[in-house]
């Protein structure tokens, strides 16, 4: 479109005409002009900013004479309170100091006097110690005389003492000397419900009302079997770990427990729960609750509950029926099996369960299998067999067929013998049988016949 078509009107054109020609002129202005306007927009952003520091250096001089203020106002609370206690102190110090100087007045007073008494004393009493020492003369000449003659008769009467001392010391340690041990064995303390007696391994707690074992230990110096105890430390090492079944008060238990060490263990069980809560006190008592696991349960074939039977004698409780009983109790009854885990190896086995041997044997079977060097330590009581309805031959067949030979213990000495014929075996009252099942010069610490 040419120029004389454009709609525009003429003075527009011609402005902008005028506006095309002046720009490559007024362009240097413009750029200075915009380059001002940049500074002074800078120079007012940087004013602001300088503007809000001043304030908040004002606020914090503000704070700061506030606080100062404040810690002045303290110090001088402070300076106040010292100067009053300075002001009573130098009081007391001057009540002190007049009081100490009465005191000393008073005492120069006192010393003053004494000194005229002691002048007068010694003014007037020269003639009296003169008559003094003649009279203490007289009497140390006269004293002197008799000394030397109740020396002379303390000398023979002190010779006629010793002579004398010496023949009771002669007949005492003679009449002693032979009861001593006996004598402090027979420890006895009575606690209530309960006595306290001293065994050679530490203290038993024993019911008060079981007379006739107490009447025993005391007897016994407190080892009612001693030829079982010896063959139980004979054969024990430290490490080893046995089980004590029918563990009863612990007259077993505690030399086991001495045998094995801290490094091995006493796997007890007892189901009557008097004597085990007596025992577990015990096994405190002597220090020996940590190598010692203690179950109150009665061994058998299979998990279940039973009645025990009880007499006035604490080691004659049974699962059988007992003649004479006293009181029942009904006790957990679990096999051995589950009481000793899988693989452990266990030297000793000590049995005394009053004829319920059997049904205890039949709830081992994995540990007698496990240890092929096992050692049973069983007691054979023919009246309990009775009970249980079996017969000696047969009792002692469970155990030589799986392979133990039996030798009868011998109380006086521990040692150990061939087992007699089951004949006259069925006669005796009670013994306690060692089971083997290998050679006997494999137990170097048993003694044998």
């Amino acid at each position: 479109m040419s120029s004389s078509e454009d709609p525009r009107p003429l003075h527009r054109r011609a402005g902008r005409t005028v506006l095309r020609g002046l720009r490559p002129l007024a362009l240097p202005f413009l750029n200075r002009l915009q380059s001002r306007m940049r500074g002074v927009v800078d120079e007012s952003a940087s004013a602001r900013d300088l503007s809000e520091r001043l304030e908040r250096i004002e606020a914090h001089l503000r704070e700061e004479r506030v606080a100062r203020e404040a810690a002045a106002q303290d110090l001088s609370g402070r300076l106040e309170r010292v100067e009053a206690q300075l002001r009573a102190d130098s009081g007391l110090v001057a009540g002190l100091a007049g009081a100490v100087s009465a005191e000393q007045a008073g005492l120069l007073v006192r010393l003053e006097r004494m000194q005229i008494v002691l002048d007068a004393l010694r003014l007037d009493g020269a003639e009296g110690l003169e008559r003094l020492d003649g009279a203490l003369r007289a009497a140390a000449d006269g004293l002197g005389g008799r000394a030397d003659a109740l020396v002379v008769q303390l000398g023979e009467r002190t010779d006629m003492v010793a002579r004398l001392v010496g023949e009771r010391a002669d007949a005492l340690t003679g009449l002693v000397g032979g009861r001593t041990e006996a004598l402090l064995g027979r420890l006895a303390l009575p606690l209530g419900e309960d006595v306290l007696v001293r065994m050679p391994e530490g203290y038993l707690l024993v019911p008060a009302e079981d007379v006739a074992l107490i009447a025993a230990m005391l007897e016994s110096g407190g080892r009612l079997e001693p030829g079982t105890v010896a063959v139980i430390q004979g054969l024990l090492r430290e490490g080893d770990v046995v089980l004590d079944v029918g563990a009863n008060l612990g007259l077993t238990v505690l030399p086991a427990a001495r045998s094995v060490g801290a490094t091995g263990r006493v796997i007890a069980v007892e189901p009557a729960s008097r004597i085990a809560g007596l025992l577990r006190r015990s096994l405190a008592m002597n220090g020996l609750d940590g190598r010692v696991e203690l179950h109150r349960c009665a061994a058998g074939a299979e998990a279940g509950r039973a009645v025990l039977n009880m007499g006035p004698i604490s080691g004659h409780s049974s699962l059988l029926g007992l003649p004479g009983a006293e009181r029942t109790e009904e006790v957990e009854v679990r096999p051995l099996d589950a009481l000793v885990a899988p693989g452990t190896r266990v030297r000793l086995a000590k049995v005394d369960v009053e004829g319920y041997e059997a049904e205890a044997w039949r709830g081992m079977r994995r540990i007698v299998a496990e240890n092929p060097g096992l050692v049973l330590l069983v007691e054979f009581g023919p009246e309990h067999l009775r009970r249980a309805g079996t017969t000696p031959a047969a009792w002692m067949a469970l155990f030589t067929e799986a392979g133990f030979r039996a030798f009868e213990v011998d109380e006086a000495d521990g040692v150990l013998r061939p087992v007699r014929p089951l004949e006259a075996l069925g006669e005796v009252h009670s013994v306690n049988l060692v089971m083997l099942r290998e050679a006997p010069d494999l137990y170097p610490g048993l003694r044998f016949a």
